[in-house]
């Protein structure tokens, strides 16, 4: 038997057991002693295969279908972890030896990482529920994998106290019945932004004000003549950085990159390239160390791995803010495609909620959409339906540096009473929004401190602004 086969078959084995567990009633519990025996037995079946099978004598499409039925079982062991784990919880077992769900299927399954063992005990918990009885199903027979669940499930769980009864069923129910469709990454997307969308704008605000107060930079020490960084930030944040990070942490295989290569992986053409005798790897001179091609110059390419680059783009996005002029910026902040529905958009324009995707996948409120759209170059691409863009807009409404000189000039810092923030910390704002038909003018305009311009925002404050400066409409408790 080949070895896709003998696993496909130790996969439907699973499968099976994973029904009869969860199909077998209280008076039947006796009869299935062997369960623990007949895993062990498949366990050391796939031992042998992973051990002593010839791979070597296999065509490339058996070693294809192979690892596919290889990762298909990996997922049925996990969904059989989670329906055990779902009649644990249903016995009260791990209550009874006094232990959490989570303790008792760790300590009989040590090598089920944290967020994994959650996963499973969170899933098998639900699979006893009514609500769950079509994803239950999916679970069992492995068409949705216990990732997958997990997703939905903390989901349902974390918004179910917020969220419209029924609206919140049909999002769940359309989840589900589609979840074979996305992959984890995409199904945590969709959550993400069904969980802001589903939640009161009020609530959105709230977490989002959270995010932003749990941002930090941390130095974490030195190793090795470095030093070390930690960044952690909402999405908002996220979506800055990222649209402004990305372009710039391209590879650049135009440039001369010797400098970061050891000299075996230096691409500079051999300088015996032109010696018709020397050919294949470069021995005609000792003293060279290029170790290239003599015959051929080889193909210049950027040495560079992802994380050295993304230092390298924020170490030039830096070096470029301190060495402009006066403070001012040379370029819009950074740009972001946000994309919202057509109804979000609505929303969000009558102050009604609605979310925005930055092109990074994050999910922004529409009060983080407002703010970034004062200074960063946004380019809203409308939605009327799945994947079908209405508009593509343009990014003609952002201060340009004369208008943030003339502002600075002006305001000389934060325009909110009080705020001592210098200009060239601040940001220009929109006192009338520009999706609200404001001009971008200085008469429109208003340096604002990253706080303030928060707090703006969140108060929606108006403001009279003259060629001496900014009054703000500040409620009662404000002044």
């Amino acid at each position: 038997m080949s070895t896709a086969a003998t696993i496909g078959s130790t996969r439907r084995a699973v499968g099976l057991a994973a029904l009869a567990v969860a199909e077998v009633s209280d008076e039947a519990r006796v009869d299935l002693p062997g369960l623990p025996a007949r895993l062990a037995s498949m366990a050391a079946e796939l031992r042998l295969i992973a051990r002593n099978y010839p791979l070597s004598g296999m065509g490339s499409a058996g070693l294809g279908d192979a690892i596919e039925q290889a990762q298909v079982l990996r997922e049925m062991a996990h969904s059989l972890t989670a329906v055990l784990a779902g009649e644990v919880d249903r016995r009260g077992i791990a209550e009874d030896h006094g232990l959490s769900r989570n303790d008792w299927v760790t300590a009989h399954s040590p090598n089920l990482e944290g967020g994994q063992s959650a996963a499973v005990t969170a899933v098998g918990a639900a699979l006893g529920e009514e609500r769950w009885r079509a994803l239950a199903h999916k679970v069992r027979d492995g068409s949705a994998s216990v990732d997958k669940a997990a997703v939905i499930v903390r989901f349902h769980n974390d918004v179910c106290k917020v969220a419209d009864p029924l609206q919140l069923h049909e999002v769940v129910t359309s989840m589900v019945d589609h979840v074979e469709d996305f992959s984890v990454k995409e199904l945590r997307q969709l959550v993400a932004h069904a969980r802001a969308a589903l939640r009161p704008p009020q609530q959105s605000e709230d977490d989002a004000a959270r995010m932003r107060a749990g941002r930090a930079f941390t130095k974490v020490g030195h190793s090795a003549g470095m030093t070390e960084y930690r960044l952690r930030l909402d999405p908002e944040g996220a979506s800055i950085v990222d649209a402004a990070i990305d372009p710039l942490a391209r590879p650049r295989p135009d440039l001369d990159w010797d400098s970061y290569r050891q000299p075996s992986e230096r691409t500079t053409p051999c300088p015996h390239v032109e010696d018709r005798d020397c050919a294949g790897p470069c021995t005609c001179d000792p003293s060279c160390d290029c170790r290239a091609d003599c015959s051929t110059p080889q193909a210049k390419r950027d040495p560079r791995r992802a994380p050295t680059r993304r230092a390298d783009a924020l170490l030039e996005l830096i070096g470029r803010a301190v060495s402009a002029p006066e403070g001012v910026s040379r370029t819009p902040r950074t740009q972001l495609v946000i994309t919202m529905s057509l109804e979000a958009l609505l929303a969000a324009l009558r102050d009604a909620g609605g979310t925005g995707v930055a092109d990074n996948g994050e999910v922004l409120s529409a009060g983080s959409v407002r703010r970034l759209a004062c200074e960063a170059t946004i380019i809203p691409a409308v939605l009327g339906g799945p994947s079908k863009v209405l508009d593509l807009g343009y990014t003609e409404r952002y201060f340009t540096p004369a208008q943030r000189r003339a502002l600075t000039i002006r305001d000389k810092g934060c325009s909110y009473p009080g705020c001592t923030i210098p200009a060239q910390w601040c940001e220009a704002h929109h006192v009338t929004h520009w999706c609200h038909g404001g001009p971008t003018d200085t008469s429109n305009g208003a340096l604002l401190c990253g706080r303030h311009h928060t707090i703006v925002h969140q108060l929606e404050l108006t403001a009279t602004v003259t060629s001496f400066g900014v009054t703000w409409h500040l409620p009662a408790q404000h002044r």
